[in-house]
């Protein structure tokens, strides 16, 4: 039988039977360390024992003790002392809200004002820039998903007809504005959700402007088609096609990881490229094959910036099918065959 500390505990106690007695006795005959462990014990035993004064009890414990127990009325008092206050003992003081923790005087002073202050500092430092910058990437990643989505669209747009091409802008009429393409894409079932071709996360939901359909935009008086195609303003830009034997053309599906076909909102004026979808400057660009491209528009080359004008330097119709310009949603496609533009 495997002894351990309890029978140990019980041995030098004198509270094993005999067999477990004997068992532990061999048992310290036969190891050392166990032995020595069993002494251990004793001594603390021995302390134990020697902070232990036998008292005597007090004077007449017993008969006050049967007095209590032949007096059941003493007896409820004890039990009940709140029955027994008389009313001039002495009430609990009453406490003020809080007075528990901070103490009896309630009152700030203006060290603990000025800690306060100085704590909510330090947390808007540390919280704030954390939340742009979250705020920042949600936006981000919102706009490059939408417009994976507009790919997808796209895509299937494409490979509904026999040439493969996107959807084209006409020259003239009132679909003559590079933002064209939304509508025409919603109304034929390719997207569900007007928002998706859009990235204007920084405008109220109550203020972005409502997706016009083809038909309102082909049926609508000259006043009213400027205000349906003012309401593509925020979406997003795309590749207005390119001109052959004097016609335009809409850009071809041919899979192309260096071909633009679309991007967050960019206008450019003045020479300028200004990227409005997010407030680092930074903007997505949908390519030919299908992948989404994050990039700062300063750090692109003026091979990438050729993306927003044509090789002659315009934000108009490429000079041939290589050469691709992905305009603001408002944008016409002018070319120089075009000898009657619309204003």
């Amino acid at each position: 039988m495997t002894m351990t500390r309890e029978h140990w505990l019980g041995y030098l106690m004198g509270a094993l039977d005999e067999n477990e007695q004997a068992s532990v006795e061999r048992q310290i005959a036969q190891d050392p360390r166990a032995a020595e462990e069993i002494e251990h014990l004793r001594s603390h035993l021995n302390l134990l024992a020697d902070g232990l004064d036998e008292a005597a009890p007090p004077t007449g414990l017993a008969s006050r003790t049967c007095d209590l127990l032949d007096n059941p009325g003493l007896f409820a008092e004890i039990l009940d002392p709140v029955a027994s206050t008389e009313d001039d003992a002495p009430m609990p003081k009453s406490r003020q809200p809080f007075e528990s923790i901070g103490g009896s005087r309630p009152n700030f002073t203006m060290m603990d004002m000025m800690v306060a202050m100085g704590a909510c500092v330090a947390a808007v430092v540390i919280f704030f820039p954390a939340l742009a910058s979250s705020r920042m990437l949600a936006t981000q990643l919102q706009c490059e998903n939408n417009l994976r989505q507009v790919g997808l669209a796209l895509h299937d747009f494409a490979t509904g007809n026999a040439e493969k091409r996107y959807p084209a802008i006409p020259s003239r009429g009132p679909l003559s504005v590079a933002g064209s393409y939304a509508p025409r894409l919603i109304d034929n079932g390719m997207l569900q959700h007007p928002e998706v071709v859009r990235c204007s996360t920084q405008i109220a939901p109550a203020l972005k402007p409502k997706m016009p359909t083809v038909d309102q935009m082909m049926t609508a008086t000259p006043g009213n088609l400027k205000r349906l195609q003012e309401q593509l303003a925020n979406v997003y830009n795309y590749n207005i096609g390119s001109v052959r034997d004097g016609e335009l053309i809409a850009p071809k599906m041919n899979g192309r990881e260096t071909y633009p076909v679309a991007s967050d909102v960019v206008l450019v004026k003045d020479g300028q490229f200004l990227p409005r979808a997010h407030e680092d400057g930074r903007l997505n660009i949908l390519f030919d094959d299908g992948h989404v491209e994050l990039v700062h528009i300063d750090d692109l080359p003026d091979s990438i910036k050729q993306f927003f004008l044509n090789d002659k330097g315009q934000v108009a119709a490429g000079v041939n099918e290589d050469d691709a310009v992905i305009a603001n949603a408002v944008a016409r496609p002018l070319f120089e065959a075009e000898t009657n533009p619309v204003p």
